[in-house]
Parts: structure tokens; sequence; C-alpha cells
């Protein structure tokens, strides 16, 4: 029986290392988000984002540093969404800056990440894009809509399983946002025209 008690007594220290692993990444996965975040919101109001961005990309690494080998926490729910929110800001900040979008692999995430956060950037696009029809400038909100356009191809390119990339409905709603911003342009050309 004392077998059983010291293997107990591992499994016992195991689970109380990944417990505290796992709360780890909680409270890392909910400051990454708050910085992303907050990047994004600068990025509309047009102040300086990179230190927050590169805030975010530091956490992030810190915490990959110590869960890269638990996959359990690795790949669990909080981790993933501060993944998707790293990729949406980081794409997002590229696509503004005029810069080289970055990948999946630099950034340390997962290619399902990745695609979630490209996906999602085009609700930011969007309100970019009404801020500018809400000033008449009507050229900036078209050269937008184009940058949309070829973001919401590569989003609706992808063709594979849920269980694989649970995209569809992030699919639906580009959409979704195309068209009614496709309306909102033509109605703003057709003012513009009166």
């Amino acid at each position: 029986m004392d077998d059983i008690r010291s293997i107990v007594a591992s499994v016992s220290e195991r689970m109380d290392e990944l417990e505290r692993k796992r709360e780890g990444s909680i409270a890392a996965s909910r400051s990454i988000i708050r910085l992303t975040k907050r990047a994004i919101h600068s990025i509309h109001t047009g102040d300086e984002h990179e230190r927050l961005l590169n805030d975010a990309v530091s956490e992030y690494r810190s915490l990959l540093t110590e869960i890269r080998t638990e996959p359990e926490i690795l790949f669990s729910g909080p981790v993933s969404d501060a993944m998707m929110e790293l990729a949406e800001a980081c794409i997002l900040s590229s696509i503004v800056l005029g810069k080289e979008v970055p990948s999946y692999d630099p950034l340390g995430i997962t290619p399902q990440s990745w695609a979630m956060g490209l996906a999602d950037c085009l609700g930011e696009m969007r309100r970019m894009l009404l801020a500018r029809l809400m000033c008449n400038d009507l050229d900036l909100a078209k050269s937008i809509f184009d940058r949309m356009e070829s973001v919401c191809d590569q989003v609706l390119s992808f063709d594979v399983p849920d269980a694989i990339l649970p995209i569809r409905r992030k699919q639906d709603i580009a959409r979704s946002v195309m068209e009614r911003t496709r309306t909102d342009i033509a109605n703003a050309m057709i003012m513009k025209m009166k």
C-alpha cells in the first residue's frame, strides 16, 4: 500500500502544479485581452497603440513559456481567447499601418486563433470606416472598404469542418458586415452627389 500512497502523493503534487498554472493562465489571459482591447481602442482614436500591443505580445510569450508543456491549459478556453484577441489586434495594427500582416507562427498562436482573429478584424475595420463616413471622408472610407473586401475574401476562403476551425458563424457575420458596409458606402456616395 505504500506504493499507492507515494503515487497518490505524486499525482496530488502534479494536480496542484496544474491548478496553479491554470489559475495563472486565466489571469494572464485576462491581462492580455485587456491590453489588446486597449490597443484596438487606441487604433480607433489615433493614439499610440504599439506599446500596448508589444506589452500584450510580451505577456503572451511569458504565458506561453509557463504553459508550453501543458496542452490541457495551452488549448483551454481562456488561452484560446487571448490568442484570438492577440491575433485580431496584431492583424488590425498591421493593416492600419500598412505593414506586413504577421503569421500565426511568429506570434506563437494556433492557426485557428489566427483565422478567427482575422475574421474579427472586419468588425473593427467597419467601425473605422463608419468614423470616416461621419467625417465626410468618403475617399478614405472607400479605401478601408477595399481592404475589408480583401480580408473578407480570405475569411470566406476557409472551408473546413467546425471541429477543425469553428469559423462558419464568423463567415456569416462577415457577409452581413460587408453587405451593411456596402450599403453605407453607397448611401454616402448618393448623399455626396446631391
